[in-house]
């Protein structure tokens, strides 16, 4: 898997919003949930 880089706030975000640890499965809904909101045909 490729590593990226993010911000200390957006790290935070992502610990706060993962369960237990679980930032992957966390940085999926983020990303879900971006897209859904800039998805121009809803």
């Amino acid at each position: 898997m490729p590593e990226i880089t993010v911000s200390d706030s957006l790290y935070r975000q992502l610990e706060n919003a993962s369960d237990e640890g679980d930032f992957e499965s966390a940085l999926w809904e983020m990303t879900y949930l971006f897209q859904r909101g800039n998805d121009p045909s809803e």
